[in-house]
């Protein structure tokens, strides 16, 4: 057995740090996370979320609030953001953030049929732009977006909006998929991160196709049970995807993350949230050495 996951974290961390050039990680030693094996659906707000093969696991409540806070500098309150975290859904994915749905209304796919629907995608890439760029600034770190893996597209047939962009953090390339599954309330977000980082377009496609087919809405709650008479919502699929991206469009703002990437603190500083992938590892060795 080895002596303590503790020093692993705190070696890595450390090592993460120097690579940033400035702390992220103060409480890393007081760490003692539980890791659950993954093998029986999960409750999320408006459905389940089922294993898509063995050697998955999640946190619960406690201990992935513990894991915000103390490791990532998020306010207390920010918990309640997430939904579920998993590691290793699939062999492809490191971590899937299912977060709390968002409870606009039904949301009209309409517009992403438009005949502007790529100029107005482009406007929002152009916000998303200034927005990393002014991020970049205020964190110290040389950040950039570096374009689309899979460039946003609906599948009308699973009722998701999906895409993978590239950021640059400081020379190092990180992969973030964004998967909006709709639903007659409204829809919820998931947050992706892929153990490759190098992971190609096609792979993309099935790690989204992956992540959908684990998610099942409750019963009269998926998109295609929507009545007339239901709530709409102000915006439609083009401003669903400014919100994932962190950017205002229309009568659609976010909730102030960027794909899984950045969080804002009180202070209004930002602290990345990398190590997210190496903590897989560390908890999988936590188990194995239990």
């Amino acid at each position: 057995m080895r002596k303590s996951v503790r020093e692993d974290l705190i070696s890595i961390l450390l090592a993460f740090v120097c690579s940033v050039g400035q702390p992220v990680i103060a409480h890393a030693e007081d760490a003692n996370y539980h890791p659950q094996d993954f093998a029986q659906p999960l409750s999320v707000a408006r459905g389940t979320i089922s294993p898509a093969g063995g050697g998955a696991f999640y946190l619960k409540p406690e201990d992935r609030c513990n894991l915000v806070v103390k490791e990532f500098g998020w306010d207390h309150d920010q918990c309640g953001t997430i939904d579920q975290l998993i590691f290793g859904l699939t062999p492809e994915i490191d971590n899937l953030t299912v977060e709390k749905p968002v409870s606009d209304g039904y949301v009209s796919l309409a517009d992403w049929d438009s005949s502007d629907r790529n100029q107005e995608i482009s406007s929002i890439e152009d916000s998303f732009k200034e927005s990393v760029k002014a991020q970049s600034e205020r964190s110290g770190q040389e950040i950039h977006f570096d374009g689309w893996l899979v460039y946003p597209q609906i599948d009308k047939g699973k009722n998701i909006l999906y895409y993978a962009n590239i950021l640059n953090w400081s020379g190092e390339r990180t992969i973030n998929i964004s998967v909006s599954i709709f639903d007659r309330q409204g829809y919820v977000p998931i947050k992706i991160v892929p153990v490759n980082g190098n992971v190609a377009s096609d792979d993309v496609h099935k790690i989204v196709a992956a992540s959908a087919a684990a998610y099942k809405p409750q019963a009269g709650s998926s998109y295609f049970e929507f009545s007339s008479g239901d709530r709409m919502a102000g915006y439609g699929a083009l401003g669903v995807l400014a919100a994932t991206l962190g950017v205002k469009y229309g009568g659609a703002a976010s909730a102030g993350l960027i794909a899984l990437a950045l969080v804002v603190l009180k202070k209004g500083a930002f602290i990345l949230l990398v190590p997210l992938v190496w903590l897989r590892k560390l908890f999988s060795r936590k188990k194995a050495d239990s």
